[in-house]
């Protein structure tokens, strides 16, 4: 069978065009003799549709796009994934996650999804209900066993732990499933494509299934989706992968021979680095932003920040401000300088002081018996925040957040300062990372100058600071970070692996405490198993360390 896999990028809430994406897909397919086309998970609608779902008037569009699409169809069969409803039932949704299959101008066959997960950035319990059933379909000789997304990630023979007692593509095989298929929209992380490969080989070459496993492309807000679709032979191997991070369209042919592919995922550096730039790029078009504005430091975050937005923009449509106070080092800005020249883009220098110096001169009468706090250094961000913020909405400007992982998760930036911005474009990269990063990105040619790797990390708000005079060393902040964030361990377990008791401690009681800065901070593309923002909800207010 000769299966064309369609790796798009749909935009949520968009259906006329994404429908007439998926047209324009089955009609190339059609022109290349194929005998199935197939579209990821929610393809007319796009993935997460969230609330949208709610909504009567969405859902009546989506199944009057789902029909149209199918009403073109010819002897050629069109799978995508869309939304059905049961009006009958008189408990739950009625609402599914379903994947159509279409051909002769009407709809022959829908499979709904039966995995619904509620864990992470998955929330489909709130809105669809499980299959009640799983079938297959006979199809040009073969039987299509037909499974969206999580139904496939549930395999006893690769699981040593599963989520789910009931396994939908062992069901499939039992009814005599000949050829699967897996419309998918799976979340990137790093790491997570290798797993793919691991699980769907382990899974076709047991099970001696070939598979089409078509996955989307594209960003939706702190979503990236990669692309890199995958599909296997009877014997486990990959037989064709998709492209990463960009959209594709090529044929796999079950009955053809194929060199097996081997490698599926480079180095964190060039992975991750590629994600980010798509992210933002991807962003950036589904929300309308031609242009980029990142706060330019001096220091190594707002570096790479910039770099990543020359690569996603183009230099020409980036625009960068630096912003120096009285503390602000000589250094700073001429290392800041070097780096306009490298990337070729616009810059402004503006100094914030005597907007802080005229705030200070208001507020001192106020703060009369006061001594000097934090909230001086704070103030010196906040002017930068309200200079950004200005050139932002003057200009229609993306403004870039400039914060990483570790910074994040310790509260060690300030609320409408310099967490002012639309997206959070490093803010899953530890600091360590961030480093690891700049230094791949320098592998050829020094772009980002050497002096803004070597420096000490300053936030430069008071005389001679740098940030481990708040924090650990960043090799030991992101170590606990990690392991508390990403994998759920506790005090004891970080203490036991790491040691330093108050340095855990006192991390522990940092990232408790800055909840509410997270709950405010701009969206932050997700490139870990676990990025704040939608996917961690803990409750602001608790006393979980009240005795700690």
């Amino acid at each position: 069978m000769k299966i064309a896999v369609n790796q798009f990028n749909p935009l949520i809430g968009d259906i006329e065009g994404n429908s007439a994406k998926i047209i324009e897909g089955y009609n190339k397919a059609l022109e290349d003799g194929a005998d199935l086309c197939i579209f990821p998970e929610l393809a007319v609608c796009g993935y997460p549709p969230l609330d949208l779902v709610e909504k009567k008037e969405f859902r009546e569009r989506v199944k009057t796009a789902s029909e149209k699409i199918a009403a073109v169809t010819r002897e050629a069969g069109l799978i995508f994934g869309t939304i059905t409803e049961d009006l009958e039932e008189n408990a739950g949704t009625g609402i599914y996650n379903s994947a159509m299959l279409c051909f002769n101008g009407s709809v022959q066959f829908v499979q709904n999804k039966t995995l619904i997960p509620n864990y992470d950035v998955f929330d489909e319990m709130r809105y669809f209900e499980s299959a009640k059933d799983v079938d297959v379909f006979e199809f040009r000789n073969e039987k299509l066993g037909i499974s969206i997304c999580e139904d496939i990630w549930n395999d006893a023979d690769y699981w040593k732990h599963r989520r789910y007692i009931f396994d939908p593509i062992e069901k499939l095989k039992d009814k005599g499933a000949s050829v699967l298929i897996n419309i998918s929209a799976s979340p990137y992380a790093y790491g997570k494509r290798k797993e793919r490969l691991e699980m769907l080989s382990t899974l076709t070459r047991i099970d001696n299934f070939p598979l089409a496993y078509v996955c989307c492309a594209g960003a939706q807000t702190d979503l990236i989706f990669d692309g890199a679709s995958m599909c296997f032979n009877r014997k486990g191997e990959l037989c064709m992968l998709g492209k990463s991070f960009a959209t594709d369209y090529f044929i796999f042919d079950t009955a053809k021979e194929y060199v097996p592919v081997t490698e599926v995922e480079g180095s964190y550096e060039k992975e991750v680095l590629n994600a980010l730039i798509f992210g933002l790029r991807d962003y950036a078009a589904k929300t309308g932003f031609k242009k980029a504005l990142i706060g330019l430091s001096g220091g190594i975050d707002s570096a790479l920040v910039a770099y990543i937005a020359v690569e996603a923009f183009g230099p020409e449509n980036v625009r960068v401000v630096m912003m120096p106070s009285k503390y602000s080092s000589e250094g700073s800005v001429k290392d800041s300088e070097l780096l306009i020249q490298n990337l070729g883009i616009k810059s402004d220098l503006v100094s914030i002081q005597p907007v802080v110096d005229k705030a200070l001169e208001m507020l001192n009468p106020l703060f009369e018996g006061a001594g000097e706090d934090i909230t001086e250094e704070n103030l010196q961000s906040r002017t930068r925040g309200l200079y950004l913020m200005a050139l932002s909405n003057k200009f229609n400007y993306l403004l870039c957040t400039t914060g990483n992982k570790s910074e994040m998760g310790v509260g060690y930036a300030t609320l409408y300062g310099d967490m002012c911005g639309a997206l959070g474009v490093i803010a899953d990269v530890y600091k360590t990372k961030v480093y690891d990063i700049v230094k791949y990105i320098n592998r050829d040619s020094e772009i980002i100058p050497r002096n803004i790797i070597d420096k000490a990390p300053s936030a430069e708000l008071r005389e001679n600071q740098t940030d481990q005079d708040t924090l650990p060393p960043y090799e030991v902040l992101d170590e606990i970070l990690k392991m508390y964030l990403e994998e759920y361990k506790e005090y004891n377990e970080i203490v036991e692996a790491i040691g330093e008791p108050s340095v855990v401690k006192r991390v522990l009681k940092m990232v408790d405490a800055n909840e509410f800065k997270r709950k405010q901070a701009a969206p932050a593309l997700r490139v870990s198993t676990k990025a704040f923002g939608y996917g961690r909800r803990f409750p602001i207010v608790n006393g979980w360390r009240k005795n700690f």
